[in-house]
């Protein structure tokens, strides 16, 4: 009983210290963060920033890390809140670099853990982020292309094209014989063809031969 009291202390003591860590955030700076209110006090606090920044703020509960403070950025910033994964590879060790994040003594304060977030962990986040919205940008420019170019490609032969993004084939069936999958990637298109007639096989070599 007595754990669980201590637990909901440290909760609502997360939520305010978050809070006033958005405050010391916030001075000297035209930059503004903003505590992001949640159902549940526990165990993750956020706050959410300029240009997509949300910082996760926890609090460890137990073991010999009790009391300290993990700071976490947020990447899940994909269609539908997918994460986007900007880690390069280290060579040396054939993995994925890890993402920034740094732990802070809770017992130095808002003031002083806001000041180790701007020092240590935003020069190295906020780069990271607007990478990882560059390439979801990207990413979601392309399957908007790919997407547009199977509807009029589809419409042709009155296949029914899929509504979900990162499906990009569609089927059709023709004169009860002909049928086959129109994909797209892009602007790219992969025919796959079958019961053609020799008339039609002829006319779609032809047109492969003749334009580029």
């Amino acid at each position: 009983m007595t754990s669980t009291i201590n637990n909901s202390q440290i909760a609502v003591d997360l939520v305010q210290l978050t809070k006033d860590i958005a405050f010391f955030l916030n001075e000297e700076t035209a930059v503004k963060w903003t505590f992001k209110p949640l159902d549940e006090p526990f165990p993750t606090q956020y706050l959410k920033g300029p240009n997509e920044a949300e910082l996760a703020i926890r609090i460890e509960t137990y073991g010999s890390r009790k009391g300290r403070v993990e700071v976490h950025g947020n990447f899940h910033i994909g269609r539908n809140r997918e994460f986007v994964d900007v880690r390069e590879w280290n060579h040396s060790t054939s993995e994925r670099c890890k993402l920034p994040e740094i732990s802070i003594s809770g017992n130095r304060g808002a003031a002083a853990i806001a000041k180790e977030i701007k020092r240590r962990f935003l020069p190295e986040y906020l780069p990271l982020l607007q990478k990882a919205i560059t390439k979801r940008d990207e990413h979601a420019s392309y399957e908007d292309k790919t997407h547009a170019n199977l509807v009029i490609l589809a419409a042709i032969v009155n296949a029914s094209v899929p509504t979900e993004r990162d499906r990009t084939t569609a089927s059709f069936y023709h004169n009860d014989k002909a049928y086959g999958d129109i994909q797209v990637s892009g602007d790219s298109a992969t025919l796959k063809l079958s019961s053609l007639t020799m008339k039609q096989a002829e006319r779609i070599l032809t047109l492969i031969a003749e334009v580029r």
